[in-house]
């Protein structure tokens, strides 16, 4: 990696999700979704995020070329959401899609206009901007081979619950790409 320090990626939600399952303790339930579901249509408004008890969603855009870009990957617990298209009230730029099979909970929007939801709205907020901070600085600080490396060294249950192609698609290179960077590297 970069010799700069760099914020960890995800994995620092466990205990706001559980404050926030506590939170949702009989309002919400959940429910199984199977890979290949759609939560949210690219195009659509949002009115929920899903609090992932287990499996992996992907935001994913599908351009009018048919290519497919991937703007993240949301693991156990994680708050699925496009946060920028909610605060803003528009359209969907990505659709949320299971990639693996999930437990989650749907939780509406409107809950957080609610005064008593704002203390978890504001830490959501700042989880999230930490969270795209850290993303940012991987990926403009870090050469693909070093993204990938970190993957390995941090991320191991990443790897394990990605396709080749999801990761490549996160890590913003080919799948060729990949697979020359994991031959010099010894994995393939």
């Amino acid at each position: 990696m970069n010799d700069a320090q760099l914020l960890p990626l995800g994995d620092s939600y466990h205990q706001l999700a559980c404050k926030f399952r506590n939170k949702l303790a009989g309002q919400c339930t959940i429910k199984r979704y199977a890979k290949g579901d759609i939560l949210l249509q690219q195009g659509d408004e949002q009115d929920a995020g899903y609090l992932i008890i287990s499996g992996v969603l992907g935001a994913l855009h599908a351009s009018s070329q048919g290519t497919q870009k991937c703007k993240e990957f949301y693991f156990q617990d994680e708050f699925a959401l496009l946060y920028g298209n909610w605060l803003t009230k528009t359209p969907a730029l990505y659709q949320l899609k299971v990639i693996r099979d999930a437990e989650l909970i749907k939780v509406p929007l409107a809950l957080f206009d609610s005064t008593d939801w704002q203390a978890i709205k504001y830490q959501l907020i700042s989880q999230q901007l930490l969270f795209k901070e850290a993303k940012e600085a991987f990926l403009l600080l870090n050469t693909p081979e070093q993204r990938y490396q970190y993957l390995l060294d941090q991320k191991p249950h990443w790897l394990e619950q990605l396709s080749l192609n999801d990761v490549a698609m996160y890590l913003g290179i080919s799948a060729i790409s990949l697979s020359r960077i994991r031959r010099r590297l010894n994995l393939s």
